[in-house]
């Protein structure tokens, strides 16, 4: 585990393998730990960069009350790639860290070869919206605790957790995530124009068991718009950690083509 001084913040990453730069930006609460099944399988390939993001985990922030906005996490997530190595580079992204990986091949074009979005949240592009609302969450975390606001939050997701269960460094995720990314998440919008004109190649990938839900219907609806047809991948949501034997093959096999 190294760490990487930015502006008003210190960034906890690993760095392992070898081979051209892979880098994995998690989703939502999530720390660098959610790819610890798939990241040795890409590290035969590839030199794998995993992080925890700003306020996440062991990314401690100067001001844990500041505003957070995508594109500190997005030029973030580009000093890590230079802290590494000055050359394109593969970006795998889940969830909302789709978000931050669109950000940053949009404001550093040529930056990122191939970009893989894993079924990013893009819900507003749903006819009938989930009723996720940051808001109703915020009331929920100050009036009821963080078991109630995710319990929502993941029931609106079409996912099933036990917050009850959480560890306590996850619960203090959860608890930076409802407070202060949900919004910053939600009200990132892509750039499609942008991405198109980027250079990148950018893969929108699907899970195959997670049909019917949110993030995966926006992900095709997204990919639509950018002009690309969807990758279906082994698993659901977390198919990348849960069905990490079978994913890591396909994500090989899309990063080379």
């Amino acid at each position: 585990m190294a760490v990487l001084d930015v502006p008003g913040a210190r960034l906890h990453h690993t760095v392992t393998g070898s081979g051209p730069v892979l880098l994995c930006i998690p989703g939502g609460a999530a720390d660098s730990g959610v790819f610890a099944p798939i990241a040795g399988l890409l590290a035969e390939h590839h030199t794998v960069i995993t992080y925890d993001p700003l306020g996440i985990s062991r990314s401690t922030l100067d001001d844990p009350g500041e505003e957070q906005r995508i594109e500190v996490h997005a030029d973030d997530a580009l000093r890590l790639l230079d802290s590494v190595r000055e050359e394109p580079a593969a970006v795998f992204a889940s969830s909302g860290g789709c978000m931050q990986a669109f950000e940053l091949v949009s404001r550093h074009p040529g930056r990122v070869r191939t970009l893989v979005a894993h079924e990013p949240p893009l819900t507003s592009l749903l006819d009938e919206q989930p009723g996720v609302d940051p808001d109703e969450l915020s009331h929920l975390h100050r009036e009821h605790g963080i078991e109630a606001a995710m319990g929502k939050f993941m029931a609106d997701a079409g996912f099933e957790l036990d917050a009850g269960a959480l560890p306590p460094q996850m619960r203090k995720n959860f608890e930076f995530f409802v407070v202060h990314l949900m919004k910053m998440i939600g009200g990132s919008t892509p750039d499609y124009a942008a991405l198109k004109a980027s250079g990148t190649r950018i893969v929108v990938g699907a899970g195959k068991e997670s049909a019917g839900q949110p993030a995966h219907e926006a992900a095709v609806l997204a990919a639509g718009l950018l002009g690309v047809e969807p990758v279906c991948f082994p698993g659901d949501h977390g198919g990348f950690a849960a069905e990490a034997a079978a994913f890591a093959p396909l994500l090989r096999e899309v990063l080379d083509a």
